[in-house]
C-alpha cells in the first residue's frame, strides 16, 4: 500500500547519522560529476524589504530512483528575533512512477548535508594528521560543520570565531556537551594560524579572515556564501589555493568566493576547478602535498538533499520512522 510520510526536524536528526550522510554524499557527488543527476540551477526569489531570499531547487537522482524539490527561505534578520535563519521543506517523489512519498523539514536536512559534504571534502583534501579545527559562525551550519569534520579527523581542539562573544560561548558549551570535543572561543584573529582545517559558515558579505593568518597546508571548507556578490574567503587565499567545488555549473553562477576574485583578475580568465565527485570517483587527485592550501567551495546542491531524504524514506519503511499521513 502506498504511504505518504512527514519527517519533522527531530525525525530527520534521529533518522540519519553524520557518518551515514557522508557516505550518501559520495554517491550524490559522484552522480553529479558523471552527469547522471539532473539538477537545474535553482530559482532565487529575492525579498529586498525583508532582507530575505527564497530558493527553489528541483532534482532528479537516478541512482536513488527519486525526484525531489526543496524550498528554502533565508531571512537574514531572523536571528535578531531568535528565529532560525533558514526554514525549508523538501518533497520526495518516486522516480519510477511520480508518486509523492514524503515531506521533510529541510532546516536540519540542509545543515546535515552541508556538514556531510564538508566532512567528505575534509577526508579527501585535509592532511591526515590534521587535528585543530577553526569554525567561523555559531549557527546550525557551524554545528554540522564541526560534526562533519569530527567524523573524519581526530580533533584535539576546536577554535570558534564569532561576532558575539556571549553567543560563541554558548555555542562552545552546547557543542562540548553534544560532541565531547574541546571547544574554545578564539578572540584574536592570529589564532587562526593554529588551524589545520577551517570551516566558514557565516552570512558575511566580506572575508571573515586575512590570508596572512593561514598556515601552510591548511584545508578550508567555505559554505556560508552562496550568492555572486558575497564572499567569506579572501581573494589572496583563493589565488593561492587549489580549489575544489561541489558543481562547476553552480559555482560559476553563484559562488562569490570565486566570481569576485575572478572579476579582479586574480584567478585568470577561465580557471578550471576540480569537482568533489571527480575526486570521489578517482578521476582527479585529492591533496598533492603537505604544504598545499586546499579550498572546498560549496554553494549547495539539491542532489545532496535528495540523497539523504530518499535514504531516510526507504529506511522509514523498515523502521517505521516519521509520521504516516496517508
Amino acid at each position: 500500500m502506498h504511504t505518504f510520510r512527514y519527517f519533522s526536524r527531530q525525525a530527520v536528526e534521529e533518522g540519519v547519522t553524520m557518518i551515514e550522510a557522508i557516505e550518501l554524499m559520495k554517491e550524490a557527488f559522484r552522480s553529479l560529476s558523471r552527469g547522471e543527476a539532473v539538477v537545474p540551477l535553482r530559482i532565487n526569489l529575492s525579498q529586498t524589504a525583508q532582507n530575505a531570499q527564497t530558493l527553489f531547487m528541483p532534482v532528479y537522482l537516478p541512482s536513488a530512483e527519486a525526484l525531489g524539490v526543496k524550498m528554502v527561505t533565508v531571512f537574514r534578520d531572523n536571528p535578531i528575533q531568535n528565529l532560525p535563519l533558514i526554514h525549508g521543506l523538501m518533497l520526495v517523489m518516486d522516480g519510477t512512477n511520480g508518486q509523492p512519498l514524503a515531506l521533510l523539514d529541510a532546516e536540519y536536512l540542509t545543515a546535515l548535508r552541508t556538514g556531510a559534504a564538508s566532512g567528505l571534502a575534509t577526508d579527501l583534501l585535509a592532511r591526515k594528521e590534521a587535528k585543530v579545527l577553526a569554525v567561523f559562525g555559531t549557527g546550525a551550519q557551524a554545528r554540522t560543520q564541526t560534526e562533519g569534520v569530527a567524523a573524519v579527523r581526530t580533533l584535539e581542539k576546536v577554535l570558534v570565531f564569532g561576532r558575539n562573544l556571549e553567543t560563541a560561548d554558548a555555542f562552545c558549551h552546547e557543542m562540548r556537551i553534544k560532541t565531547g570535543l574541546p571547544m574554545e572561543v578564539a578572540q584574536q584573529p592570529e589564532r587562526l594560524l593554529e588551524a589545520d582545517i577551517i570551516c566558514t559558515a557565516t552570512t558575511s558579505n566580506v572575508p571573515v579572515f586575512e590570508h596572512r593568518h593561514l598556515k601552510k597546508g591548511v584545508h578550508i571548507n567555505g559554505v556560508g556564501s552562496y550568492r555572486p556578490e558575497t564572499r567569506e574567503l579572501p581573494g589572496e587565499t583563493m589565488q593561492a589555493a587549489r580549489i575544489t567545488v561541489d558543481q562547476r555549473t553552480a559555482a560559476a553562477a553563484e559562488a562569490g568566493d570565486i566570481l569576485l576574485p575572478m572579476n579582479d583578475g586574480m584567478l585568470g580568465e577561465a580557471p578550471i576547478f576540480t569537482e568533489l565527485g571527480e575526486i570521489v570517483a578517482g578521476i582527479k587527485s585529492g591533496r598533492r602535498s603537505d604544504d598545499e592550501i586546499t579550498v572546498f567551495k560549496s554553494v549547495g546542491n539539491a542532489a545532496q538533499d535528495l540523497a539523504v531524504a530518499s535514504y531516510l524514506v526507504k529506511k522509514a519503511e523498515e523502521y517505521n520512522l516519521g509520521t504516516v499521513l496517508g
